[in-house]
């Protein structure tokens, strides 16, 4: 188990050995051929969650991981324009590495096969939500063009390159219908438990954080998605 794994089950009264672990996450190990032969995705979701003074810290009560959709966004080398990340403004100084994050919608549909039934767009925490390819489409050190679909091939739209994996984090565990009132105490816990390890299991699980290279640009519905070759 990763080390921050660990440390998150703690903070939330988890202290489990790894080897009492009793969760078998049956992630897919093979993607659907047609997807894994897509050789690009379609945006059909941006999303921001703006600063809240009341909200926008992890201890507030109302905070939430999700982020509530717009029909564009806009990424600079600070990030999307309008959102705010508490770690990463925080923590990690507004770090460029972290500029935006990006899901594919095969990772729902897995979750909601894998029990959970009300899991939702921007649940996650994803600025750019894509479909039509897996979350395998993605590659760390690989770039990535955000386009008008049909646009000239002069015009590289959007260039993002992806940086890392997003981890799993106890943030996550704070959605209503996994920290629920009306269910138990030990099973909040361990339902928590499950989610975090099904995202850890496999990198892309939770989404991909990505730079902006060149001066960024917008993001906006019905974009199409490309990894981008680059000249040697």
């Amino acid at each position: 188990m990763n080390g921050w794994l660990s440390d998150t089950f703690q903070s939330l009264g988890l202290d489990i050995a790894l080897e009492k672990l009793r969760f078998n996450p049956q992630i897919p190990q093979q993607q659907d051929e047609e997807s894994t032969k897509s050789k690009y995705g379609t945006v059909i979701r941006t999303a921001v969650k703006g600063y809240s003074e009341e909200a926008s810290k992890p201890s507030s009560r109302a905070y939430t991981t999700r982020k509530e959709s717009r029909g564009e966004i806009t990424i600079g080398l600070d990030g999307v324009h309008g959102d705010y990340n508490h770690y990463r403004t925080i923590a990690l100084s507004s770090t460029p590495d972290r500029a935006v994050s990006i899901l594919t919608t095969d990772i729902l549909k897995m979750l909601k096969d894998a029990g959970w039934k009300s899991v939702n767009e921007g649940d996650l925490g994803e600025n750019v939500y894509v479909d039509g390819i897996d979350y395998t489409f993605f590659e760390i050190g690989k770039r990535y063009t955000f386009q008008t679909k049909g646009s000239a091939e002069k015009d590289e739209g959007t260039v993002v390159e992806i940086t890392e994996r997003i981890e799993p984090c106890g943030n996550l565990c704070k959605l209503p219908y996994i920290n629920d009132e009306n269910i138990p105490p030990k099973e909040r816990f361990e339902g928590c438990k499950k989610f975090l390890l099904w995202l850890d299991e496999k990198e892309g699980l939770r989404g991909w954080y990505g730079k902006i290279i060149g001066e960024g640009g917008a993001v906006k519905l019905g974009d199409q998605v490309s990894a981008l070759v680059v000249a040697a």
